[in-house]
């Protein structure tokens, strides 16, 4: 037994199918650049998105950075004065005068350093933080080696712990 389908119901068929057919391919191409403007779209808001937190990691970190710089610099300001002091004193023998005199002029001289260093950070751009960044603290690894030395050497001369590291 064969079943014989009416004309009308397979020219009815091929004709729906003929036109998925036609309108899948206008889907298709519509759909991919829907999607294309989609992915756009959402690379445009990850980009806006990676930039504002890249320019809120760069705030966080540069202000961190200045937090630190200047501790270290009012460390140094306050040695500074307790220097001078010192050398105030009218009692104070040649050869301990002479020391303070050298530590001065060092202090002074890093001083000098970490106010480049704070200038250097408070003007530096996103674009060229990373290169700012390291330079300032290799920099500033140096100004707080020399201050560590600074304090255990002043520890030593005077037979007190003033940094109150237990040396």
């Amino acid at each position: 037994m064969t079943m014989k389908i009416p004309t009308t119901i397979v020219l009815a068929t091929t004709l729906v199918g003929g036109l998925f057919l036609a309108s899948c391919g206008n889907t298709a191409q519509d759909q991919n650049e829907k999607m294309e403007n989609k992915m756009e779209d959402v690379q445009d808001d990850l980009n806006e998105t990676s930039a504002a937190d890249t320019r809120a990691e760069f705030d966080r970190e540069r202000n961190d950075v200045l937090n630190e710089l200047r501790t270290m610099s009012n460390d140094i300001d306050s040695e500074l004065a307790r220097t001078n002091e010192r050398l105030a004193k009218t009692d104070l023998k040649a050869d301990k005068r002479a020391e303070q005199e050298a530590l001065k002029v060092e202090l002074i001289d890093q001083k000098g350093r970490m106010d480049v260093l704070i200038s250097n950070v408070e003007g530096s751009q996103e674009g060229s933080w990373v290169s700012v960044k390291e330079t300032t603290k290799r920099d500033a690894a140096e100004v707080g080696n020399w201050w560590t030395r600074t304090k255990e050497n002043v520890d030593k001369k005077t037979d007190a712990d003033n940094d109150k590291d237990g040396h």
